[in-house]
């Protein structure tokens, strides 16, 4: 059996479980990390689900997704956008026009990850308390 579990050529899933802040109700939240979600995501219905994309800052980043998913106006109407850079390094021109938070980490001092980090898990409960409540804990669960 051993033997055949090492032939799938299936990446596994990367679950993250995540406590929200008590103060937009607490809770823990499971979210399922994926680098293509095209080629996970089949139904409508799974891509509803879709509630945050790490922009690249280049469009083709999001080409064959479906529908509205693959125009980064309309997606991160949808979903939240963020953006991680290098500080000193200069914004992707296409990502400006998009509603994507942006962050910067620093190469020489690491250490400062966290506050990228931080700013990313803390900005998306925020805006999923806004757009996709029902996706959050429920206060009596």
């Amino acid at each position: 059996m051993q033997k055949e579990l090492r032939t799938i050529k299936q990446a596994p899933k990367t679950v993250f479980t995540r406590n929200v802040s008590p103060r937009l109700g607490g809770g823990a939240v499971e979210y399922e990390l994926m680098d293509n979600p095209k080629s996970k995501l089949n139904a409508a219905e799974d891509w509803e689900r879709v509630v945050s994309v790490v922009a690249l800052g280049q469009s083709w980043q999001m080409k064959d997704w479906p529908g509205s998913y693959s125009n980064p106006v309309q997606l991160f109407n949808r979903a939240f956008g963020f953006y991680i850079g290098m500080q000193g390094d200069k914004i992707p021109m296409e990502l400006q026009s998009w509603s994507v938070t942006q962050s910067s980490i620093n190469r020489d001092k690491r250490g400062l990850d966290s506050v990228a980090y931080s700013s990313f898990w803390n900005a998306l409960d925020e805006w999923m308390a806004i757009y996709k409540p029902e996706m959050l804990p429920q206060p009596n669960e």
